[in-house]
């Protein structure tokens, strides 16, 4: 059962007194840095669209990477954080006040002009906080990425953020019913859209785990100045979402048909998704105030989102699942194991990140259960079938299980990139 992390009475003391939206978002305890433009940032690192794949055979979609090396990379753990819980809980009353205001104050207008002036008043708000999350995500990655501040803080920021985002939807929506009614000109999918760079599918996953609406979690993170990769393993799913800041720039137009841009730029990356006898639906939606063509595939192990840039003619963001159990499971990477009194342990190595395969087995080969640590890190117990999934470290690094008092170990290198 989630906490109940806060009474009403607290929420009213610590919500301030009016009801207006606010231009703040969660805070990471670093200095300010500014932020270089895209031109300094791909004078300083060019990047590339490069993609990995889970084995040398390419018998799965490719994944998404930062195109260079990325300035530091870590796995945390993470679960119910009190802190972080009350800020997005307030965060959620503060909108409920703010929707309540809104619908107060268009009553109350004694003209169309006058609503007209409360929902761009509305609106300029909206638009604030999201440059101001953009700013705060933007500070928060670059201090993961010189050490300023710890993978846990990362994270946090990252999952409080997430859930300011949910509430901007929220006002979205608010804003959206009365301009319906008001004839008020406002486009809710591209406000929408222009915060893709602050939410995603792991993101979500420490959102929740922040506020104990589910189990710890495992979550890597890697940052560069091209962008930000995040992964996860939930329900027997890998989740990985990838945003490249490099590929993206909205100033710069560009029309594409979806079939154009498939077979120019989704198909030299994703090729595996995109074959006949993998994929089994797609859908496509365009935002063209934005720049940005949408395509989502639903393939035979999982789904791929992916976002491109009309203007840069790249794929700036990605989001995939992939099925690690069920009838069509993702493939495994190349193996390594060793055996120790009649006890194997066998790693399927991945990518830094990637969905990382542990299987127990006794003398007979038959599975057997045991508990398994990554690189010093105790990171649960082979099930049934004597499996364990869970994320795969950035470096060389060493698994120990232990079966009936006995403990194997085994070294394993991520697989390059192709």
């Amino acid at each position: 059962m989630r906490f109940i992390p806060v009474m009403l009475a607290l929420l009213l003391a610590l919500s301030p007194g009016a009801v207006a939206m606010q231009a703040s978002a969660p805070t990471a305890s670093t200095p300010v840095e500014s932020t270089p433009s895209l031109a300094e940032a791909e004078s300083a690192s060019p990047a590339e669209n490069r993609t990995l794949r889970i084995d040398a055979n390419g018998n799965t979609t490719a994944v998404m990477t930062l195109g260079i090396e990325p300035d530091r990379e870590a796995i945390d753990s993470l679960s119910l954080a009190l802190g972080s819980s009350l800020a997005m809980d307030r965060g959620e009353f503060r909108t409920r006040l703010d929707t309540t205001s809104l619908n107060q104050q268009v009553e109350d207008a004694e003209s169309v002009e006058k609503r007209k002036q409360v929902l761009n008043r509305y609106r300029y708000r909206i638009e604030n906080r999201i440059i101001s999350l953009k700013a705060q995500e933007r500070q928060a990655a670059r201090a993961f990425s010189n050490g300023t501040i710890s993978e846990r803080e990362f994270l946090r920021t990252l999952g409080e953020i997430h859930s300011e985002v949910a509430q901007i939807h929220r006002a979205i929506d608010a804003l959206k019913r009365h301009a319906g009614e008001t004839s008020f000109g406002f486009d809710d999918k591209s406000m929408k859209t222009k915060m893709a760079s602050l939410e995603g599918p792991v993101r979500n996953e420490v959102r929740k785990a922040l506020q104990g609406r589910t189990q710890s979690i495992r979550v890597y993170a890697a940052t560069a100045d091209t962008g930000v990769v995040l992964a996860t393993i939930k329900n027997g799913q890998y989740i990985r979402e990838v945003y490249r800041t490099d590929n993206r720039d909205p100033s710069e137009s560009g029309k594409m048909s979806y079939e154009e841009a498939e077979s120019k730029i989704i198909v030299p990356e994703f090729s595996w998704v995109t074959e006949s006898e993998n994929i089994i639906s797609g859908r496509q939606r365009q935002y063209p105030s934005l720049n940005v063509l949408r395509f989502m595939y639903f393939h035979s192990h999982g789904n791929l989102t992916v976002y491109v840039d009309t203007g840069t003619e790249k794929i700036y963001r990605t989001s995939q699942y992939k099925q690690l159990t069920g009838e069509t499971p993702l493939p495994t990477g190349p193996s390594v194991s060793n055996t120790s009194e009649n006890v194997t342990v066998t790693v399927n190595r991945t990518y830094p990140g990637g969905p990382l395969r542990v299987k127990l087995t006794n003398a007979t080969g038959a599975p057997v259960q045991g508990d398994v640590t990554v690189a010093g890190d105790h990171v649960g117990r082979t099930n049934s079938d004597g499996v364990l999934w869970t994320l795969a470290p950035a470096d060389q690094f060493r698994v120990s299980a232990t079966y009936d008092f006995t403990t194997v170990n085994v070294t394993a290198t991520p697989v390059e990139s192709s």
